[in-house]
């Protein structure tokens, strides 16, 4: 299962913080007014974060850029645009550019929710697992943070990558404590119950995410684990013909066929 998709955090942090940047803007972007309204740099800034954002989800990263650095340029307190930056360098493999963006929106917006997870998640993707952990925890002490739900879940699929199977587990559980139905919490928990051996309670929990109509191959693999382990031949069986009905070129679907014959 997938991190939670970076431009929805980049829109939503858009949402909760570009009213406080605005309120950030520094004198010499003021001074740079020229007469006009004190407000009109801000209003640029956020015009541009948006138009940046645009082309960076239509895959046209040069205007993108152009447009997002414009945005920083009229407001450097504009945490969206240093955010949609961060993004960009980071899909253009440019990590030096973009952990500068992750801090300068680190440091413009400490407290906010938005910010500190999706941070956490970046530095995760760094392997830096001990900063990522204490990101993902500052985000849950934002009380003002819409989704803590999404922050436990990243913080466990850290956990998880960072071989903290225990802490793991209870990020991930406190996540489903809020919102029963997350489907990356479930599907991690279920891994990881299979993982350690207690395939009834991952089939558990696969199942509570297979009730949502969640189908993706790395479900219908897990599950074909799951009861293959359980001995139970028919549901594995399901579950493989699903993978090759659903999705016959996926790498997990010929993970089932090695598995498969292997055994016969």
């Amino acid at each position: 299962m997938s991190w939670t998709p970076r431009l929805i955090i980049i829109l939503s942090v858009i949402m909760t913080v570009a009213c406080a940047s605005s309120a950030t803007s520094t004198r010499s972007t003021l001074e740079r007014s020229s007469g006009l309204n004190s407000t009109s740099p801000v209003r640029a800034a956020e015009i541009n974060t948006r138009l940046g954002i645009g082309y960076l989800e239509r895959g046209q990263y040069e205007v993108a850029l152009e447009k997002l650095q414009i945005a920083v340029l009229e407001d450097p307190g504009h945490v969206p645009a240093h955010f949609a930056l961060a993004l960009l360098f980071e899909r253009l493999g440019d990590d030096g550019n973009a952990e500068r963006h992750y801090r300068a929106a680190d440091r413009l917006a400490p407290d906010d929710g938005g910010v500190q997870n999706a941070y956490g998640v970046y530095l995760c993707r760094q392997r830096d697992f001990v900063e990522a952990d204490r990101h993902f925890r500052r985000a849950m002490q934002d009380p003002f943070y819409a989704t803590p739900e999404v922050a436990l879940t990243n913080a466990g699929s850290c956990a998880r990558r960072a071989g903290r199977q225990q802490q793991a587990t209870d990020y991930l559980r406190e996540a489903l404590n809020i919102d029963g139905n997350n489907p990356d919490a479930l599907y991690n928990l279920a891994e990881i119950y299979y993982l350690q051996g207690d395939s009834f309670r991952a089939r558990a929990f696969l199942q509570r995410l297979e009730a949502q109509g969640t189908a993706e191959a790395a479900t219908f693999l897990l599950g074909f684990r799951i009861e293959s382990d359980l001995g139970n031949q028919d549901e594995a069986e399901r579950y493989a013909v699903l993978l090759e009905r659903d999705f016959p070129t996926s790498p997990e679907t010929e993970q089932v066929r090695r598995l498969i014959r292997n055994d016969s």
